[in-house]
């Protein structure tokens, strides 16, 4: 999955850190080259992670250590804070910030049961986090969020018998109540993209859920 194969990028260059004798301008250089392609291939936004792996560079070569940190901590501190800041900063357990999240994407590239592990990742940061089962195209798709997630109690919402993408969305805005964090699993086949951009468009346009 591509979720999985970025955090094993990532934590290669990690290592990579860890084990440097000297953290040079050449071995920074080396490490910056492999977060982008890290990044790239997750089809992260080429401007982001062109901006993105330049913070990260003028950091680690120029920014002084805090006391108590060597450069290799540092550099490690550094390239987890870049990332943060990519994904929107720090999470808070307050109820007053709130997100959607759309997952898109072709028939078996593993939407489902990534949205099942982000919808955790918040929960266990102590987000309130509910799922929409926007996938109209799989008839299996509502059950198998239900089974990854059940377990961990995370609300999977789609209105029973509904074929419009928009008006499930639509009624589960209006079911997730106080949830922080709202995932919507969407079908993946390439005739969907005009529905992605309904979705999206809708979503846009609605303010609070």
């Amino acid at each position: 999955m591509v979720l999985e194969k970025l955090g094993e990028s990532l934590s290669g260059v990690i290592r990579k850190i860890t084990r440097a004798g000297a953290l040079d301008e050449k071995l920074v250089k080396e490490l910056v080259r492999e977060i982008q392609r890290a990044l790239l291939s997750a089809d992260v936004n080429v401007k982001l992670v062109l901006e993105l792996s330049r913070r990260i560079e003028e950091r680690m070569l120029k920014e002084k250590p805090p006391a108590g940190l060597s450069r290799r901590e540092h550099a490690v501190k550094v390239v987890y804070e870049e990332l943060l800041s990519l994904l929107g900063g720090r999470a808070h357990s307050s109820t007053s910030s709130k997100a959607r999240i759309m997952m898109v994407g072709l028939q078996g590239s593993g939407k489902t049961t990534t949205t099942a592990k982000i919808a955790r990742y918040f929960q266990k940061r102590g987000l309130r986090t509910a799922i929409i089962a926007a996938d109209t195209q799989r008839p299996a798709a509502y059950e198998q969020l239900v089974q990854l997630v059940e377990k961990y109690r995370i609300p999977v919402l789609r209105k029973a018998g509904e074929s419009s993408a928009v008006e499930i969305v639509r009624s589960a805005l209006e079911e997730a109540g106080k949830a922080d964090i709202l995932i919507l699993d969407t079908a993946g086949r390439r005739s969907c993209l005009k529905r992605w951009r309904r979705l999206r468009k809708f979503l846009s346009l609605t303010r609070s859920f």
